[in-house]
C-alpha cells in the first residue's frame, strides 16, 4: 500500500467514526443531514483509496474512477444539502437542481462518457476527464459558492456567540476543502490526492466543532457509544465461547437438540440484552457525570416528585439547589411578577445572598428583556445582549444591573405560551458555555415547571383569597380566628403573651347614608392602609366584619398594645376626616393569658372594652381594666360564679397538652367523652361540673414526670413507673390549694383506681371509688386507646370498645361501661356485645 492510499483510507475511517457517533443522536432534521453527509464524504474518500490501491487492474481502475466522480459530486450536494437545512433556508430549487444534476453525472459517468481513461503507475493516479472536467468543475465552484454564501449570511446574522464560532469553524473547513479539491484541474497535480487530504483536515475541523460547540452532544454520544460497543463485546465472547464449547457438547447430538438449546441460548442473550444494556448506560453515566449523577436524575424525575407540590416555598428548595449542582454553576433565582406593580422580581435563590448582597435584579414588565422572553421560547446569554437588535432598547444602567447580578443565563418558564417565570442562571465554574446536554436539561425542566409553578401559584391565590378582605386587603373574619387561635397554641406551648385591639368606625351608618355605599368603601379602605403604617410587621390587622377591625400584637403588653392603638386611633382621625364629617375610631384592648385564657375570653374582653369606649363619647381607646370581666363560664352553674375557676382550669389544661406532644388535646376530649356520659347517667349538675373540670385537670400532676418518660417508645422500667404512678397524688397537691376546685380532687385523685382493686394510688375497689373516678377513668381509657401514642399503635372505635367491654369488671365499672358504649356507640353497642 503506497503512501497516496493512506490518506483517503485515514479520512474514510475518520468520517466512519464520526457516523458511527452521529447516527446515535440523530433526531432533528439537520443532525440527519449531517450523518447523511458524513456518509457520503467516507464514501468518497474510500473510493479514492481503493483507486490508488496496488494491483487494481486498469478496468477496475476505470471503475473506481467513474465512482470518485459520482462520489465526489454527491458529497457536494450532499454537504448543499445539510448548510440548507444548518442555515435554515426555505427554497428547495438549488437542491433540487444539484440532485438532478447528480443523476445525470451518474449516468453519463457509468456510461462511459465522463471519464476517458483511468490508470495507477508508480502509486499515482493519471486521468482524463475531456470536456466534463469544465462541466464538473463549473457545478462544484456554482454549489461551493452558495454554500459560502449561505454559511457567511448565516455567520453575519447569528447573535449566538457559540453559533458563531460553529459556523466560523464550518467555513473555514469548506474553504481548505474547497481549495484543495480544485488542485484536480491542475495537470501536474491531478494524479496526487490532495483534495483527500482536504477532506481529513475538513473531518477533523468538524470533530473539534463538535465536540467544542456541541454541532451534536458528544458526550451523549460517545457514553451509548461505550455502553453499545461494551454490550457487543459480550455478546461476541459469549457466542464465541458458546461456539468453542458447544462443538464438543453436541458432537453426536441429534439436530433437534442443537436446535433447541441453541434457540433458548440466543433467546437468554435477547431477554438479557435490554437490562444488560440498562445496566451499563447507568454506570458508564455515573463514571460521566460522578458527584453530580444523583442531582441530574433527581431533576429528570423532577415532574413525578413536584407534580403534587402546591407550595412554592418548597417547590423552590427542591428545584434550585438541585439545578446548581447539576450544572456546577454559581447561583440560581427564581423570578416571579408581583401581583401589584408587575415587575419580575427575585423571589427564590441558591445559594442565599448575603443582605448586602446588590446582585439582586428586577425587570419590569416593559422592559425589552422580558418581551424578547415571552415572545422566544430560548435561553437568553447576557453575554450576548449587544448582538441581539430587539434589547438595544435596553437602558445603561439596566445593562449595569445585569452585570452586577453575575448571571450567565436567563431562562423563560412558560405555560400554554404565557410566561409565568424566569430562571436566572450564573455562570458555570469552568467558565465554560452551557453544553447541548445542560441546555435539554433545562428545556426538560421548563416543560414541566411551568404547570407546576403555575398550579402553586393558582392554589397560593385561591388560599390568599380565601383568607382575604377584598374591600381592604387585610386579612379576613375567618383568617383572624385561625391566627389567634395559633397564638393561643404558640404561647401555650411555649410561654409568652399577645394582646387584641378591636376597633370600630364611629358612626359609619351615618355616614353611608349621608354620602352614601361608594364613600363609605372608600373609607374603609383609607382604614385598612393607615392601620398597616401604624404596627410593626410582625402584628397582624384584620377586617373583622363591616365597619369593625382588630389587630394582634404578638408578645405585646398591655400597655404596650395601648400605645398602638392611641396611635392608629389618632393616625385615622387626622388623616381619614372626609367633607365635613370626621372619621374616628373607637378602641378596645385586651390580653392573653391575662384577660382569660380561652379565644371567647379574650375577644369578649376586648370586645366590651370597645363598646365601653363607645359608651363613653366615642373616639377613645378603653382597656380590658375599665370594665368588668363577663359573668359567663363555659364550665357551668357552680363556676359562673368564680371567673377566676375558670382561667385557672383551661390555663393548667393547657400546660399539660403542651408538654406532651401526643396527648395534646388529650384533656378536652377526655372532658367531652365524661360529660356526655355524665349526662346519659343523669348525674345531678353540681357533680357534672366538677366531672367537667376534673376532666380538664386530671392529668396536671404530669407536669412532674420527665418528657423523657412520656415520650418513651420502649416499655418503662419499674423506676420509671414510679413517676407516672405518682401523678395523680402530685396533681391534688398542686390543686389544693384552689378552694375553687376543691370538689374535683376526688375524681383526679382516683381515676387510676381499677374496679378489682389492683390499680392506684390507694388500691379502692368498686363502689369505694368516687363515681366521678369511675367516670374518667373509662373516658381517659377509651381517648388513649384511639390516640397514638409513641409505645403502640392506636386502635379503631370498635376495637376500643371491645377492649373496654373485656376489661368490664376487671379495671372498669360494668355498668358505666355499658353506658359508655350505649353513648360512644349506640347503633353498634350490641352487635360488638354478641361479637
Amino acid at each position: 500500500m503506497n503512501i497516496w492510499a493512506i490518506i483517503p483510507l485515514a479520512t474514510s475511517i475518520v468520517y466512519l467514526v464520526l457516523l458511527l457517533f452521529i447516527s446515535q443522536q440523530a433526531q432533528k432534521r439537520a443532525n440527519k443531514l449531517f450523518a447523511y453527509y458524513i456518509g457520503i464524504a467516507a464514501f468518497w474518500s474510500f473510493s479514492s483509496f481503493m483507486l490508488h490501491l496496488d494491483g487494481v487492474t486498469d478496468s477496475q481502475t476505470l471503475l473506481w474512477n467513474q465512482i470518485l466522480v459520482v462520489a465526489l459530486v454527491w458529497a457536494l450536494i450532499a454537504y448543499y444539502h445539510f448548510i440548507k437545512v444548518y442555515t435554515k433556508q426555505k427554497s428547495n430549487r438549488g437542491l433540487f437542481a444539484g440532485y438532478l444534476i447528480l443523476i445525470v453525472i451518474a449516468v453519463f459517468s457509468f456510461s462511459g462518457n465522463v471519464v476517458d481513461y483511468a490508470e495507477v503507475r508508480e502509486g499515482l493516479l493519471n486521468y482524463s476527464l475531456g470536456n466534463s472536467l469544465f462541466f464538473i468543475i463549473a457545478i462544484s465552484l456554482t454549489f461551493a459558492a452558495a454554500i459560502f454564501i449561505r454559511l457567511f449570511k448565516k455567520y453575519r446574522a447569528s447573535t449566538d456567540p457559540i453559533d458563531r464560532n460553529r459556523t466560523a469553524y464550518l467555513l473555514a473547513g469548506w474553504s481548505v476543502l474547497v481549495v484543495l479539491t480544485l488542485t484536480n484541474a491542475i495537470p501536474a497535480w491531478r494524479g496526487l490526492p490532495l483534495d483527500h487530504i482536504g477532506n481529513l483536515i475538513n473531518a477533523f475541523i468538524i470533530s473539534y466543532a463538535i465536540s467544542r460547540f456541541h454541532l451534536l452532544n458528544i458526550r451523549m454520544v460517545v457514553r451509548r457509544g461505550l455502553a453499545y460497543a461494551i454490550l457487543a463485546l459480550f455478546i461476541v465472547s459469549v457466542s464465541v465461547l458458546y461456539v468453542r464449547f458447544g462443538y464438543s457438547f453436541f458432537e453426536g447430538q441429534s439436530m433437534i437438540t442443537t436446535i433447541s438449546v441453541s434457540t433458548i441460548f440466543i433467546l437468554l442473550l435477547v431477554f438479557a440484552a435490554r437490562p444488560l444494556t440498562r445496566l451499563l448506560e447507568v454506570n458508564i453515566d455515573r463514571l460521566f457525570y460522578q458527584t453530580t449523577y444523583d442531582v441530574r436524575q433527581a431533576l429528570l424525575s423532577f415532574s413525578d416528585k413536584m407534580g403534587n407540590i402546591l407550595d412554592l416555598d418548597e417547590l423552590a428548595k427542591e428545584l434550585l439547589p438541585s439545578v446548581v449542582g447539576t450544572l456546577k454553576i454559581s447561583k440560581t433565582d427564581l423570578l416571579f411578577q408581583d401581583n401589584q406593580s408587575g415587575d419580575f422580581v427575585v423571589a427564590y435563590s441558591y445559594p442565599e445572598p448575603d443582605e448586602e448582597d446588590e446582585s439582586k435584579f428586577v425587570l419590569s414588565p416593559d422592559n425589552p428583556i422580558i418581551t424578547w422572553l415571552d415572545k422566544n421560547n430560548n435561553a437568553l446569554y447576557l453575554d450576548n445582549i449587544d448582538n441581539i437588535p430587539e434589547l438595544t432598547g435596553l437602558w445603561q444602567e439596566e445593562k449595569k444591573q445585569l452585570e452586577k447580578s453575575g448571571l450567565g443565563m436567563l431562562y423563560p418558564i412558560k405555560n400554554r405560551d404565557k410566561l409565568v417565570s424566569i430562571l436566572s442562571l450564573g455562570k458555570k465554574e469552568s467558565q465554560s458555555p452551557y453544553s447541548y446536554e445542560d441546555m435539554q436539561l433545562l428545556n426538560l425542566i421548563g416543560s414541566q415547571a411551568g404547570i407546576i409553578i403555575e398550579n402553586a401559584m393558582l392554589y397560593q391565590q385561591a388560599e390568599t383569597r380565601a383568607n382575604t378582605d377584598e374591600l381592604t386587603g387585610l386579612l379576613n373574619h375567618r383568617a383572624f380566628h385561625e391566627r389567634i387561635e395559633e397564638e393561643i397554641a404558640r404561647g401555650s406551648r411555649f410561654g409568652g403573651s399577645f394582646s387584641l385591639i378591636m376597633m370600630d368606625i364611629d358612626l359609619f351608618k351615618t355616614y353611608n347614608d349621608i354620602y352614601g355605599h361608594l364613600a363609605g368603601d372608600q373609607i374603609l379602605r383609607k382604614v385598612g392602609r393607615y392601620l398597616e403604617s401604624c404596627i410593626r410587621s410582625i402584628d397582624l390587622p384584620f377586617r373583622y366584619g363591616g365597619e369593625e377591625f382588630a389587630v394582634i400584637l404578638p408578645e405585646a403588653r398591655l400597655d404596650d398594645a395601648y400605645k398602638v392603638a392611641e396611635r392608629i386611633r389618632k393616625t385615622i382621625e387626622s388623616q381619614t376626616s372626609s367633607r365635613s364629617m370626621p372619621i374616628t375610631l373607637s378602641l378596645g384592648v385586651g390580653n392573653w393569658p391575662n384577660d382569660g385564657v380561652m379565644k371567647e375570653e379574650v375577644i369578649g374582653i376586648a370586645d366590651d372594652a370597645l363598646y365601653r369606649a363607645k359608651q363613653t363619647g366615642r373616639n377613645r381607646t378603653c382597656l380590658s381594666s375599665d370594665v368588668l370581666k363577663p359573668e359567663t363560664s363555659l364550665i357551668g352553674v357552680e363556676l359562673e360564679s368564680k371567673p377566676r375557676a375558670l382561667s385557672i382550669i383551661y390555663a393548667l389544661a393547657a400546660t399539660v397538652d403542651a408538654k406532651d406532644s401526643y396527648t395534646y388535646g388529650h384533656s378536652k376530649k377526655v372532658s367531652e367523652y365524661a360529660v356526655a356520659l355524665s349526662e346519659n347517667l343523669k348525674i345531678p349538675q353540681d357533680k357534672l361540673n366538677n366531672i367537667r373540670a376534673a376532666s380538664l385537670l386530671h392529668d396536671i400532676g404530669k407536669v412532674g414526670v420527665p418528657d423523657s418518660i412520656l415520650n418513651k417508645k420502649e416499655p418503662l422500667t419499674d423506676e420509671e413507673w414510679n413517676p407516672i404512678r405518682g401523678h395523680p397524688k402530685l396533681g391534688v397537691e398542686i390543686l389544693r390549694h384552689v378552694m375553687d376546685l376543691a370538689h374535683c380532687l376526688p375524681a383526679i385523685l382516683h381515676h387510676h383506681e381499677h374496679y378489682d382493686g389492683s390499680g392506684y394510688p390507694s388500691g379502692l375497689k368498686g363502689d369505694k371509688i368516687p363515681l366521678e373516678a369511675r367516670i374518667l377513668s373509662v373516658a381517659d381509657s377509651y381517648d388513649a386507646m384511639t390516640s397514638p401514642r409513641p409505645y403502640r399503635e392506636q386502635l379503631s372505635m370498635e376495637d376500643a370498645v371491645k377492649e373496654l367491654k373485656r376489661c368490664a369488671g376487671k379495671q372498669f365499672d360494668p355498668e358505666i361501661v355499658d353506658m359508655f358504649c350505649d353513648t360512644i356507640l349506640p347503633k353498634q353497642h350490641k352487635r360488638i356485645e354478641k361479637k
